[in-house]
């Protein structure tokens, strides 16, 4: 990283806080999405899987549908009380919800609507913490702590999902949900300890009343980027359904080789998100995302050519790391050329943008 990652931390103490927390806010939200999941296999007798289907379709409707609510609270209200206070209501929330599973008092509807709830306090907290990035960096490391940001979800999704199994495994379903909790309580402290500096703003850009892709008027790059970027998410988010029927109908194996596949992803996106700022083999960022996606794309065929569990774990580790490189290195590019008055409308529109795929793809791929 800039200067040496070692000292990176040092330098960005109020970055570190944000980050810390942020690690464990999200990996709680993968821990309460793991036990819900697990809570309507165990009580939904006929077709749970159309209602896992549906909790996951809630779990991306906040960013779609209230894109434009979302973009707007972000940018005019302060984004450190933003985040603060979503974090803290998110983990009132999954305690509230571990409570009531723990004494029987939850229907399936209300669980999903529980699930609705705690999306949409994610919907807003996401954009916000793009926002606030270059509040609590230093300029010169801006590119770095993009990296840091990107690999947050990677970090989340492995260690949530290892943990949440454990735990849902150890202590049920309702104390799954209360440690969660604890994640989000945790990640509220640390960014309401976290020191947020103020960003000077360009008048002549601001854009009020304009949200959703009318904000692109200006930025007709930026906006094929996002388009790109939905596709991308359209092909490659239903690896996440493949790859349980590959392991099972194909390498006739069980869970814990479905594991070892699952981390070359995880595992190759986290990578690729600490080294981007080392790469500059590519004179430009578009020609490298480019390449980036069609090489993912290349590791995403090699099961049409060959039955091997280590040659696809190390495709899927490639194709993931391209991943990876390409979110810090087009992230660091929408800090640089969107305007501070409008980056929580922005990523808002950026969060529905890759969100809008999510559940035709997992639709259409599960077919």
């Amino acid at each position: 990283m800039t200067n040496g990652s070692k000292h990176f931390f040092r330098r960005n103490p109020q970055f570190t806080l944000v980050w810390a927390g942020q690690l464990l806010s999200q990996s709680g939200q993968r821990m309460f999405q793991m036990a819900a999941i697990w809570w309507l296999l165990e009580h939904v007798t006929e077709g749970p899987g159309r209602f896992v289907g549906a909790f996951m379709v809630l779990a991306a409707l906040p960013s779609l549908l209230g894109v434009r609510w979302i973009g707007f609270t972000v940018d005019r209200v302060s984004t450190q009380k933003l985040l603060v206070l979503c974090d803290l209501t998110a983990g009132v929330l999954l305690c509230s919800i571990g409570v009531a599973l723990k004494f029987d008092l939850f229907s399936v509807g209300e669980l999903l609507l529980c699930g609705f709830a705690a999306a949409v306090l994610q919907a807003h907290i996401d954009p916000a913490l793009n926002k606030a990035l270059n509040q609590v960096t230093e300029p010169k490391d801006l590119e770095s702590a993009v990296g840091y940001l990107t690999s947050t979800q990677s970090i989340a999704n492995f260690g949530g999902a290892c943990l949440g199994a454990a735990v849902i495994g150890a202590v049920g379903v309702a104390h799954t949900c209360m440690l969660a909790a604890v994640g989000y309580v945790l990640s509220s402290m640390f960014t309401a300890l976290a020191r947020f500096h103020s960003v000077q703003e360009d008048a002549a850009s601001s854009s009020p009343g304009v949200a959703g892709w009318s904000l692109l008027h200006d930025f007709p790059l930026v906006k094929r980027v996002l388009i790109g970027f939905a596709l991308v998410n359209f092909f490659a988010t239903p690896t996440l359904v493949v790859l349980p029927l590959y392991v099972k109908s194909v390498l006739l194996a069980g869970a814990r080789e479905l594991g070892i596949l699952e981390s070359g992803l995880w595992l190759g996106m986290l990578t690729g998100a600490w080294i981007a700022t080392r790469v500059h083999f590519l004179k430009t960022r578009m020609g490298l995302a480019a390449l980036t996606v069609f090489v993912f794309g290349l590791c995403l065929s090699f099961p049409a050519w060959a039955t091997w569990m280590l040659g696809y774990w190390v495709a899927l580790f490639i194709g993931s790391l391209g991943l990876g490189i390409l979110n810090a290195k087009m992230v660091s590019y929408f800090q640089e050329v969107i305007p501070q008055d409008m980056k929580g409308r922005f990523f808002a529109l950026l969060q529905a943008a890759i969100g809008a795929t999510f559940p035709i793809a997992y639709f259409s791929f599960g077919l």
